[in-house]
């Protein structure tokens, strides 16, 4: 778990963690990344209390998430590790027990995911859609930018509340990748693909990079819904202070918002790249100019635009591989095979019995 200032949430995170974790041999390897809100204390003070089992703070100067979590991937001790979020907290009882029977049910499972509801009430994830001709964007949401030109990835999408995703929220699945608020992954398939890649630093696309890594090693990754987490996403930022310019900026952000809309999409396009900012007023500048490194380092690495992607492009380099196994029909059917065949042991008692 990488850490930096959740004083505002870290009780609230941990509390989640020692009320729901039951397995009785776990760690958690969390590194603060040069907090100064008060989270190294928190965090501290939990250690201290024994409530999570193997509890373990290393302090960081503040280099962002990715260096945090190759510090943590270098010092986890176990055969499976789990990169969680600072600002999640895990709803289900027995989860790593859940998540470790569907990760040891077949030597082809390499990654599972968790169903990922945002505080709002809307479904944030259930799995992450990479390969497709509508791009990168998380699995039960649609992207509302035409195919082919998308600016920003899961910017504007289309969210249904929780319990109205149908099968994709009910059932296990295979998908593209996990996302890294709740993954579980084997410790030596992520050190043998070179850990969380430092190009991407100081945050973002790490999660879906390493779960690609990893199928390129022959693995697969899954989605449960059995293990839920609340990302909470509108609680990430601590409140204004008083006379603070947060309620400008924000009155500001609902102008961009509603010029945004009302323009031609070709047009807020040519504004957002002449000017190099995000209209919809979900980045800020400093953010929008990471984007554009990451997506042109996304290019550069994996062969393809990963908000737009040339679907022949992708299948020249990787078709007949576990990347492109949605349209590899014998890929694709071994893992409806593995889904189907935990489901039914789970619903005849024998899994986890």
């Amino acid at each position: 778990m990488p850490v930096h200032d959740r004083a505002h949430l870290l009780d609230r995170v941990l509390g989640s963690l020692a009320d729901t974790t039951t397995y009785d041999d776990v760690e958690l390897v969390a590194v603060d990344d040069g907090s100064t809100d008060g989270s190294r204390a928190i965090l501290h003070r939990w250690a201290a209390e024994g409530r999570i089992p193997g509890m373990r703070v290393i302090e960081g100067t503040e280099r962002g998430a990715i260096a945090s979590l190759n510090t943590a991937l270098g010092a986890a001790t176990g055969e499976l590790c789990v990169q969680l979020d600072d600002d999640v907290t895990l709803e289900t009882r027995g989860w790593v027990e859940r998540m470790v029977e569907l990760m040891t049910f077949d030597d082809a499972v390499g990654v599972v995911t968790a169903k990922v509801v945002l505080d709002s009430g809307y479904l944030h994830c259930c799995g992450v859609n990479v390969v497709s001709p509508w791009g990168w964007h998380e699995r039960g949401t649609l992207p509302a930018e035409p195919i082919g030109r998308r600016r920003w990835l899961n910017r504007t999408v289309e969210r249904r509340r929780e319990g109205e995703g149908g099968d994709v929220e009910d059932r296990v699945a295979e998908v593209d990748s996990g996302i890294g608020c709740c993954m579980m992954y084997r410790r030596d398939d992520a050190l043998r693909v070179g850990g969380y890649d430092r190009e991407w630093a100081p945050v973002w696309f790490d999660d879906v990079d390493l779960c690609l890594k990893i199928r390129e090693l022959g693995r697969k990754v899954f989605y449960t819904p059995e293990v839920r987490v609340v990302h909470h996403f509108g609680a990430r930022q601590t409140p204004p202070a008083p006379g603070s310019r947060y309620a400008p900026r924000n009155v500001a952000r609902g102008i961009r918002r509603r010029l945004h809309r009302r323009a031609p999409h070709v047009v807020t396009r040519a504004v957002e790249a002449r000017l190099g900012v995000d209209l919809e007023g979900n980045f800020t500048r400093a953010q929008c100019r990471l984007l554009r490194h990451h997506h042109r380092y996304w290019r550069e690495k994996w062969g393809w635009d990963a908000r737009n992607p040339d679907m022949a492009e992708v299948e020249s380099r990787f078709g007949g591989t576990e990347i492109c196994w949605a349209t590899d029909p014998e890929r694709r059917a071994a893992g409806e095979r593995i889904a189907a065949a935990f489901e039914g042991r789970r619903a005849g008692g024998a899994v986890g019995a």
